[in-house]
């Protein structure tokens, strides 16, 4: 695995792009306007990362339907100084 500051970059780099590019045209738009050779790249991916995307976001879904529990390490606890 890379680096997981250059992991989350990345991500983050990729979804901006998408998410600029679902922005400037449709799906059927873009079937038409794009590169035949970069469409079929995107068909034969897609449903690659398509699982990978889906399962990354049901781990984190999963993760934040728990409800938030408090910190129980005493160590973590402060405790107010005298002056």
């Amino acid at each position: 695995m890379t680096d997981p500051t250059e992991a989350s970059e990345r991500l983050l780099e990729a979804m901006t792009a998408l998410e600029d590019l679902a922005h400037m045209s449709t799906p059927a738009q873009a079937a038409e306007d794009l590169d035949p050779i970069v469409l079929q790249a995107f068909w034969r991916e897609w449903p690659h990362s398509s699982v990978w995307a889906g399962t990354l976001w049901r781990v984190l879904n999963r993760d934040l339907e728990q409800p938030a529990a408090q910190q129980s390490d005493p160590e973590l606890d402060e405790v107010g100084g005298t002056g």
